[in-house]
């Protein structure tokens, strides 16, 4: 479904919300300059380009939002925007050719085989054979990759507008070329390839010009020639033939556009699906420290994180305080759970720092779940594993793992069922009276306290890849001692001797056991390893293949494979060499994922 062009164009324009104040400051510099030029009696040029200084920190400011929302089409914008005002520069030249009337100028008004010495449109310094050649060129160059970029599309302006592009610098390629390689010839005629230009006026009339290199070889006299004409309306001509096929191919383009946050928060959804859904969405801005909603309040709108961190709290009905649950950054969403369950808002979110989000409401959130099986899955996964961590932060078991069944999703009832669990249980119990222990030193960050939890969350086993027979789902354990001894049963082939806690971030209260000779630790994707379980964490600075951890007669071993942020142990970096896992070891996948490590 393709949505208004002017709706699509605005949203483009809108950018990122700016200042008042700073609007306010930007529009008085830019006033001040220009009475300051007029009063000094600068010349036009000079006026105009103090009248648009000031503005440009904020222009760029909205195309670099807008980069990070729309991708290229920001930088179409820039090239639409940079044509017109090229355009706008010859319909004021056009002008100042029709009405200005200077007979010592050789200016006698408009006339269709004419020239005006005084019509150099604003910038006037800038109407230089150089600038021409530089500036339509890059035009050309800036046609092409558009072209290249939506090769895929069908839309036959953006070939129409590379053609007029290359016949204009095609012109120009003539011009420049005379000027810097045969200046007499470009001054005062003369021969070019055996066609006899008549004077300098003809020669810099360019190809296509009155008396021009055309006109010449055609017969002065001919047909042909009568309907050539001058300099200034050619060029204008060439210019408005270049802009008229790109304002309809941005038409074209600029009304199937997408907010690419949303492609990659639920990237499972059609293209037509992004793009309605992008039409009803709205960016929000939160400042650092801001209440986005509260634990209680109704839930209304599901939220994608563009820019900045928020807090995931859960009030601790005992003592009455907030405990933090998770920290989400850019490209993590929330706001799931109450929509779907259709019920008041789980926990409350604060802006850690200064946040701008892509909100959707409930019917547009509820629409795109229902019309994509797939994305409506991934969402569950998310879901399953954030009611875990719930449980898991107070002592719960909850009965659905992250490795439930793919093809089945948590319906509404199913949620509520899960949520009256959580609300009926008291978060201190856990939170509230933990020992508390010191990570080690690491590039991280400075160590931070962590909450030891005294009872087991739930436990999630490492996903085997699809390819292969597909274990039964793992099912999370009553509370018990986190430092109980357990016993490898034959099914697991005498390898169940430990298990990674997720002590911090977003996947903070998951427990893996180690039931395999091999497994891997990574983000979650899609990807599979074949033969290899694979330990799936949700933070986007974990890499896809992270860290090894393996069995050898003598223990567990752990080595990182090639990782983006590398992995510490103890405070030391592991490279490809494995190192020797001891109890309670504490492992830093990423500046807020730590994993501990217990021997079972």
């Amino acid at each position: 479904m393709a949505a208004s062009t002017i709706d699509q164009v605005g949203r483009l324009l809108r950018g990122r919300e700016l200042q008042f104040r700073a609007v306010v400051i930007t529009a008085l510099c830019s006033y001040f300059l220009q009475l300051f030029g007029i009063w000094l009696h600068w010349a036009l040029w000079a006026i105009a380009l103090g009248t648009i200084l000031p503005w440009i920190p904020l222009f760029t400011m909205k195309i670099l939002w807008t980069s990070k929302h729309y991708g290229f089409m920001a930088i179409y914008l820039v090239i639409m925007i940079l044509q017109a005002g090229h355009v706008g520069e010859h319909v004021v030249q056009m002008l100042q050719f029709i009405f200005i009337y200077d007979p010592k100028y050789s200016c006698f008004g408009f006339s269709w085989y004419g020239i005006c010495g005084l019509a150099h449109g604003v910038f006037g310094e800038l109407d230089r054979e150089l600038v021409h050649f530089v500036w339509d060129g890059l035009i050309l160059v800036a046609c092409i990759v558009v072209r290249i970029h939506f090769r895929n599309t069908k839309n036959i302006w953006l070939t129409l507008a590379v053609v007029a592009a290359a016949i204009h610098q095609l012109e120009h390629c003539y011009l420049f070329g005379n000027y810097v390689f045969n200046n007499y010839f470009y001054n005062h005629g003369g021969y070019f390839l055996g066609v006899h230009i008549l004077n300098g006026y003809a020669a810099q009339n360019g190809v296509m010009g009155h008396d021009g290199l055309l006109g010449s070889l055609t017969g002065l006299n001919g047909p042909i020639n009568a309907i050539l004409p001058a300099r200034i309306p050619l060029h204008f001509i060439y210019n408005v033939l270049v802009l008229i096929p790109m304002v309809l191919a941005f038409r074209q383009q600029v009304r199937v556009i997408y907010d690419e946050w949303l492609a990659k928060a639920l990237p499972q959804l059609s293209e037509e699906q992004l793009i309605a859904a992008t039409a009803q969405s709205e960016n929000v801005k939160f400042n650092a420290g801001q209440i986005i909603f509260r634990q209680g309040d109704p839930s209304d709108k599901f939220y994608i994180i563009t820019k900045g961190q928020v807090d995931v709290l859960r009030m601790d009905n005992r003592t009455g305080q907030e405990m933090q649950v998770a920290r989400l950054a850019e490209g993590q969403y929330f706001g799931e759970i109450g929509l779907l369950g259709r019920t008041e808002r789980t926990a409350t979110i604060k802006a850690v720092t200064e946040v701008e989000c892509l909100a959707l409401n409930r019917e547009v959130f509820k629409s795109l779940m229902a019309s994509s099986a797939e994305a409506y899955k991934d969402v569950d996964v998310v879901l399953r594993r954030r009611l875990t961590q719930l449980g898991a932060l107070q002592g719960l078991a909850v009965r659905d793992s992250v490795n439930a069944d793919p093809d089945t999703i948590l319906k509404t009832r199913m949620i509520r069922d899960r949520l009256k669990l959580l609300q009926a249980d008291d978060v201190s119990r856990i939170l509230g009276h933990g020992a508390v222990s010191v990570s080690p030193p690491s590039p991280f960050g400075t160590p931070q306290p962590q909450l030891l939890q005294q009872q087991q969350a739930g436990v999630a086993v490492a996903e085997r890849p699809v390819s292969q027979p597909i274990p039964a789902p793992a099912v999370a354990t009553p509370p018990s001692d986190a430092d109980a001894t357990y016993v490898a049963t034959p099914a697991n082939r005498g390898y169940h001797r430990g298990a990674l806690l997720v002590r911090t971030g977003p996947s903070a209260g998951l427990r893996f056991e180690i039931n395999a000779p091999r497994i891997i630790v990574g983000r979650r994707s899609t990807d599979s390893i074949a033969d290899v379980p694979l330990m799936q964490i949700d933070d986007a600075r974990v890499s896809r293949q992270h860290l090894e951890i393996f069995a050898r007669p003598d223990g567990l071993y752990a080595r990182d494979l090639g990782s983006a942020n590398g992995t510490w142990l103890n405070g030391r970096q592991l490279s490809g060499e494995p190192v020797r896992l001891e109890d309670r070891a504490e492992i830093h996948v990423s500046p807020d994922t730590m994993l501990n490590f217990r021997v079972n």
